[in-house]
């Protein structure tokens, strides 16, 4: 689906921090190594929704609204996998969160370059996720990732 709108973004949003978080709390139980890890990133994931959510609806009016545009931003292209098989181990589990993460990495990177010169809050806020998704991508490559 074409995101064409900072509203259709923001379902988007809702849609992968949401789902994400649904990985991170699934896995977090599975295994005690990471559980602390994955609990605040399921937490922060939430956070970040809401973040951006304030954010909008803080700087944005009907007029602007009407004149914003994510040209070739595509829910298509950042397709994420959250269910893991039941019986997988641990590096499976961080190979699925790495690409979670990457995923969802790109999408922020994406809307932030597209909404760079249109509103000045709403590509910071996207840059600072990127930033802590980035952080994540490191955690795991450092914890036994390929």
């Amino acid at each position: 689906m074409k995101l064409n709108t900072m509203a259709a973004v923001m379902s988007f949003i809702s849609k992968i921090e949401n789902d994400s978080s649904s990985f991170y709390e699934n896995y977090d139980e599975k295994y005690p190594e990471v559980k602390d890890t994955f609990h605040r990133w399921a937490k922060e994931n939430r956070k970040f929704e809401k973040m951006v959510k304030q954010t909008y609806f803080g700087i944005i009016t009907d007029t602007i609204e009407s004149n914003y545009s994510f040209d070739g931003l595509d829910t298509d292209d950042y397709d994420l996998v959250t269910t893991l098989p039941v019986d997988i181990d641990l590096t499976e589990a961080k190979k699925g969160a790495h690409i979670l993460e990457e995923t969802i990495k790109n999408f922020y990177l994406k809307a932030s370059q597209l909404s760079e010169g249109l509103m000045a809050d709403i590509p910071k806020l996207f840059e600072k996720i990127v930033k802590k998704r980035e952080e994540r991508l490191l955690f795991l490559r450092s914890s036994g990732m390929p």
